[in-house]
């Protein structure tokens, strides 16, 4: 998936119309291994997005910057450090391969005046992106090609990449392996902003549907290694049962031994004794603990009794469980193909957690005490007001939002006759109902349900204390009395702005 040698001397062609010469205003990180670069050129502002994504090294112009990480690298403050205000005055890529150069003039972040009026030295640097598929990487290097800093990535060949050695470029790849296709959404554009722009939709899908497919291996594996852990279990707690049912014969031995006294020599490994609990008093041969008196062991004949007996009811209810949760994986695995997109499989696999059916793995960035913050059950948007709107995540937590966080004087909102989240716009006491507000949760309504795929969407919507859940409905189903209906067109502006306005809860 990742840029030909063509496709990305098509995309640099494009940059040098559109941002040469341009100044680096700001260095984002949106992941380990992806920039964005905030570019101003006269009159217009431009975002570059350079990755080195193994499986994804590509660069082109995004329309916005990213979500930034909240750590981000050392290699990325070194870029913030050396060229913040730099001018790119020429971008390149290498004949041979795909290896881009951002040619800088950059001010030496070092440099102090020594008086008011001394200007500021420029010094020549070089940005270096080899997007060279299993082994990219970013390099940043000095006029004299010695290494600034270097990516976390693998470097090709056996190459330095420590700082103040000197950058060599790698190897030029064989004949056999020369890349110059290019992809049939990239054939008859102009340099433009038409590649960048079909290329950042073409990896925004692409990825989205990687990260889904992904997602969903991910869950198949977990709900399969849980469903092979339980079968164990339950073929071990089976075990346990078998051995409680013989709790009786530990009874019997300590009954029968209290007919032997007087007949065990000390140190017996056994003792015959007739059989009063059958008719014709046969004989039978009951083992002894050598080291224990004939008193003791008939105690311990009577504790095994007691403490079998007393772990029967817990070992048949954790049976019982295991049995339940066991046939619960294996109907949620029966679940898995349903989710089309990512973000129904993230609410699924959320609600797997939630319900005890996969264990929560810890994020990247809990607590350092280790302790992770549970997410809400709903999303929180930004109606144009100010006023919050909650957005269920999945069917259980339609019902925990509808039922335990929603206010009465609340608007609740759901797209009619359509499966899909439940929707909570916030009032406040004795305010008036603000129709761009109600709009703009109806939208999110209609955007967060199977319909959303329609040119219009009814929505219903009524105040949340008209909304009920009956006692034993199926999760996510409530009634509700009255309400009222609001045909939707998801108008594209107003739902890109609620969904950058998305406040994370993190």
């Amino acid at each position: 998936m990742s840029l030909s040698q063509r496709e990305t001397q098509l995309i640099v062609d494009e940059l040098n119309e559109l941002v040469v010469p341009s100044r680096i205003q700001k260095v984002f990180e949106a992941s380990s291994d992806t920039l964005v670069f905030q570019l101003r050129s006269p009159g217009i502002t431009h975002h570059l997005l350079v990755s080195v994504d193994p499986d994804a090294a590509r660069l082109y112009l995004v329309e916005s910057k990213p979500r930034q990480s909240a750590h981000p690298s050392g290699f990325t403050m070194q870029l913030r450090k050396w060229i913040h205000g730099a001018w790119i005055e020429e971008i390149s890529v290498s004949e041979e391969d795909r290896i881009v150069h951002l040619r800088l003039q950059a001010i030496d972040p070092d440099w102090e005046p020594e008086s008011d009026d001394e200007r500021a030295p420029r010094i020549a640097m070089t940005f270096i992106a080899e997007l060279l598929g299993r082994h990219p990487n970013f390099f940043l290097v000095d006029d004299k090609q010695q290494i600034i800093g270097t990516g976390s990535g693998p470097i090709l060949g056996e190459r330095p990449g420590e700082p103040e050695a000197f950058y060599e470029a790698p190897p030029p790849p064989p004949e056999w392996a020369d890349d110059r296709k290019v992809r049939p959404l990239l054939q008859q554009t102009e340099p433009d902003g038409q590649r960048s722009q079909r290329l950042a939709r073409y990896f925004a899908q692409s990825l989205q549907e990687q990260e889904r497919d992904d997602l969903r291996r991910s869950i198949r594996s977990r709900l399969k290694s849980r469903a092979k852990r339980l079968r164990r279990r339950v073929e071990a707690i089976e075990s346990d049962l078998e051995r409680i049912d013989d709790a009786d014969q530990y009874r019997k031995h300590g009954e029968l031994l209290q007919s032997a006294y007087g007949d065990v020599e000390p140190g017996a490994s056994s003792v015959t004794v007739p059989d009063f609990y059958r008719e014709d008093l046969p004989d039978v041969e009951i083992p002894l603990d050598p080291s224990r008196s004939l008193q003791e062991n008939i105690e311990y004949n009577f504790h095994q009794y007691r403490r079998l007996t007393d772990a029967r009811q817990k070992v048949e209810d954790r049976l019982l469980e295991s049995i339940e949760l066991r046939d619960a994986i294996e109907r949620q695995r029966q679940r898995i193909d349903d989710f089309d997109d990512l973000e129904e499989l993230e609410a699924f696999q959320e609600e797997l957690e939630l319900e005890g059916i996969l264990r929560r793995r810890p994020k990247g960035n809990q607590r350092r005490s280790g302790q992770q913050k549970p997410l809400p059950p709903y999303r929180e948007f930004k109606a144009q007001s100010g006023a919050a709107i909650l957005v269920g995540r999945s069917a259980s937590h339609n019902d925990t939002l509808t039922t335990s966080i929603a206010r009465g004087r609340d608007m609740w909102l759901h797209a009619r006759n359509w499966r899909g989240a439940h929707v909570v716009l916030r009032k406040k006491k004795n305010e008036e109902l603000n129709s761009e507000d109600l709009i703009d949760a109806a939208t999110l309504a209609a955007h967060f349900s199977r319909g959303s795929s329609d040119t219009v969407v009814d929505i219903t919507y009524t105040e949340a204390k008209y909304v009920r859940k009956p006692s034993g409905a199926a999760t996510g189903l409530v009634t509700i009395a009255g309400g009222s209906t609001l045909a939707v067109r998801i108008e594209k502006t107003r739902l890109q702005r609620l969904l950058k306005g998305e406040i994370e809860h993190r």
